[in-house]
């Protein structure tokens, strides 16, 4: 199998590159390609809730078409998604991740306590969200409000919590950017700064699979409402979104396919590399939503291909990549605990 190389990738590090340009020495280090990555991506989806609770306002305010803001809510969860997961390096930006996503939702507790906002007397700013359920604070609670049945953005009380919602996010985002402003891997010895790169990859990496594994449930029995973004039906595109963000960390400057390269490992680097592509195309692009895909034969056993796919990765990337680059592997690098 020969690897396509995917222009995304070249069009992130080309940003990352002129994110660089001012740094002084001082900031530069090991993990200065991946540092540059994450703050380029915090700042992406910064400007994505930027437009998501201005575009919330204009439609609450003007009676624009809610599509606008289901829209915005998309372009959101895009550009959260290389953010995801992410269990390596700034402790204040890790900090904001369940305030932007309450997920898994295994027991509908977003849709409760989104009604409970709705019923209660109170007028809800962003601000006084900061004190609820991390459930009606992100990205799940605004999904709930642009296609939830029970849902109307044409009530008052139902836009005011929308634009609570949607300012709550990009005051998230905005302690999220702030916290990617310093490097945390500025300092650390090359061997370290590589097992933290890894470290970061197949954290991700195991969210994903978790985040598959939770719809897929047991042979047989498919629970589609544990599929991420089930409401809006968008969880496929955001899976593919997911794999491509790993992709491109994967092949990041001074990432782990660099690493690989220069200990000799090319076929352990281009194996990889072409099972990352492999990964990706195997999501389904037919349109067909994750929801109804799982409810057929076949449809589930696409979604198992895409899970198998990504089951290898976590397990080459635990195995030979951490051998081929001398990092011990202990019992909870790789599960996402």
């Amino acid at each position: 199998m020969r690897f396509r190389f995917n222009p995304i990738v070249v069009l992130t590090l080309s940003a990352t590159v002129l994110l660089g340009g001012c740094l002084s020495q001082a900031e530069t280090g090991p993990n200065h390609g991946l540092w540059q990555l994450q703050k380029q991506r915090s700042q992406r989806f910064l400007s994505a809730t930027k437009a998501l609770a201005q575009t919330t306002q204009s439609v609450c305010s003007q009676g624009t078409d809610v599509d606008k803001a289901r829209q915005a809510w998309k372009k959101v969860m895009t550009a959260w998604m290389p953010l995801q997961g992410v269990e390596k390096g700034s402790e204040q930006a890790l900090a904001q991740s369940w305030r932007i996503q309450f997920y898994p939702d295994k027991k509908n507790t977003t849709g409760r306590k989104m009604n409970a906002l709705l019923a209660s007397d109170t007028s809800w700013t962003a601000n006084a969200l900061a004190d609820q359920s991390v459930a009606v604070q992100g990205v799940g609670a605004m999904e709930w409000l642009l296609y939830d049945r029970q849902a109307d953005l044409t009530l008052p009380k139902h836009c005011e919590v929308a634009m609570a919602v949607s300012g709550r996010l990009q005051q998230s985002a905005t302690a999220l950017t702030l916290a990617w402003q310093k490097n945390p891997w500025l300092g650390m010895p090359p061997s370290m700064a590589t097992a933290e790169k890894l470290g970061a990859l197949t954290h991700q990496l195991d969210y994903v699979l978790k985040k598959l594994a939770g719809p897929l449930g047991k042979p047989g029995f498919p629970n589609p409402y544990q599929g991420e973004a089930w409401r809006s039906r968008h969880s496929l595109t955001l899976l593919s979104e997911s794999i491509q963000a790993m992709q491109v960390q994967y092949h990041a400057e001074g990432g782990i396919e660099q690493a690989l390269r220069e200990r000799g490992n090319h076929q352990v680097a281009d194996r990889v590399s072409e099972h990352w592509q492999l990964a990706y195309d195997s999501v389904p692009k037919d349109g067909e939503p994750l929801f109804d895909r799982l409810n057929s034969v076949p449809g589930y056993r696409d979604m198992l291909t895409v899970y198998n796919n990504l089951e290898y990765l976590k397990l080459v990337l635990g195995g030979q990549v951490a051998q081929d680059l001398g990092i011990v592997v202990g019992f909870n690098a790789t599960d996402g605990d």
